[in-house]
């Protein structure tokens, strides 16, 4: 089914996908704001928001909240990102009634109570030190300081322990007000649902939000990246990310770039996963991936590996990186890669989440709805030149790394950088 949209007069955008066949609905709530909206001193603040969205409003408490979503069956979350916050909820279709405005009451008239903001704060902050105490997602964070030192996009969504450790009540009201707003706001549902009645119960349960308009970024530059960071630890693996800046959301190369992703390390057929891996047995886990965000994008290999094989897998993912760029995949290769895509693609759509997850995302980030199909279509005329043409542009540019090792800094960099 194709997706409906609706602009209301106070801007507030609502999109819909019907999926008749099921009983279930997802909803959510999509803001145009995330960490990358933040002023230096604000870090992690929108994410401290999503927290502080579950613990009540003047007439329920965060347990009455939990017990109101509970009670209809419904399952609620929430997360941010560097460019949007998303609150959302998955129910029977017949709870709909009821759950639209739960969800809009939590966001529109969340009270930010002081003694709620002295709980959550210590919460926030055991999510940082158990971020900070798994390697493999910390040396992630330490590549994007590297890759976008100077910009908003290269901090850490949690933010900073003595930050988040400050915030009070009129913080959390003046960033509400300035960016929880119609304008800023996208209602994305899917399932068995109609269009034109949700459009209906969106005016009626936020009728009550602060009118604003579509926020506008500045475009993200950076002038400032720097090539290499090492953290010392006295662990087991040493682990990697190694990689290059990347295109935006919504470029045309977008297609041959997730293949080349998928060729080099997307799944067990992968060049990565078999040279390192299975081949010469130096890592568990070795990927390849990116992530556009609108105006800005990164590429990256992970790996996690003993520290004495570090130098060998380095060798192998630099060796295989400048290969691809140098020569076309085989028909085969692309053939295979391709379809692994479009079987994720294919296999999301039977998930209401999924294509809630997809277009509410797409429309926060201005860019069109494009149909399944349409995308399958467009990964399957990816060509083996398309894919060396998007190797030659981004991966022979000087490279950044990020290694959490037991090694310092000097023996470190030699190891990973060649």
């Amino acid at each position: 089914m194709p997706v409906e949209k609706t602009v209301l007069d106070n801007g507030l955008t609502i999109v819909s996908e019907s999926m008749p066949w099921v009983r279930s609905v997802t909803m959510g709530f999509w803001y145009r704001v995330g960490s990358r909206d933040e002023r230096p001193d604000q870090a992690g603040l929108a994410h401290f928001m999503e927290h502080m969205m579950f613990k009540g409003t003047p007439t329920m408490s965060a347990l009455e909240v939990s017990e109101a979503f509970d009670a209809l069956g419904a399952e609620s979350n929430a997360f941010t990102s560097k460019e949007c916050t998303c609150f959302y909820a998955r129910f029977v279709d017949e709870r709909l009634d009821d759950v639209l405005p739960l969800l809009a009451d939590m966001v529109v008239y969340s009270s930010f109570r002081d003694e709620d903001i002295v709980t959550e704060r210590e919460v926030v902050v055991e999510e940082i030190a158990r971020s900070e105490d798994q390697p493999d997602d910390h040396v992630f964070e330490l590549y994007m300081g590297e890759l976008m030192p100077t910009h908003p996009l290269g901090r850490p969504v949690l933010g900073q322990r003595e930050l988040v450790r400050a915030y009070q009540h009129a913080d959390c009201r003046a960033f509400h007000d300035e960016h929880y707003h119609s304008g800023n706001l996208v209602v994305a549902a899917v399932g068995n649902i109609d269009h034109g009645r949700l459009v209906k119960k969106v005016q009626h349960a936020l009728s009550g939000v602060r009118v604003g308009e579509r926020r506008v970024r500045v475009k993200a530059v950076e002038a400032g990246r720097r090539s290499f960071v090492a953290q010392k630890r006295d662990i087991e693996q040493a682990h990697i990310v190694y990689g290059f800046p990347w295109y935006a959301a919504g470029d045309p190369f977008r297609f041959a770039g997730t293949t080349l992703a998928a060729i080099l390390g997307g799944s067990m057929s992968s060049r990565l996963f078999q040279e390192v891996r299975e081949k010469n047995g130096l890592a568990y886990t070795v990927m390849a991936g990116s992530n556009a965000y609108s105006d800005a994008g990164q590429f990256y290999v992970y790996c996690g590996t003993r520290p004495e094989n570090l130098g060998k897998a380095m060798a192998i993912i630099r060796r295989e990186l400048a290969r691809i760029a140098e020569e076309p995949p085989t028909p085969e290769e692309v053939k295979r890669s391709c379809e692994v895509i479009c079987g994720q693609l294919l296999l999301g759509v039977e998930s209401t989440s999924d294509r809630m997850a997809r277009i509410g995302r797409r429309e926060t980030l201005g860019l069109p709805q494009t149909g399944v199909s349409e995308l399958i279509e467009r990964y399957r005329s990816v060509t083996p030149e398309d894919v060396r043409a998007v190797a030659e542009r981004y991966l022979t540019a000087s490279p950044t790394a990020a290694v959490i090792s037991p090694y310092g800094e000097d023996e470190a960099r030699s190891l990973v950088m060649g």
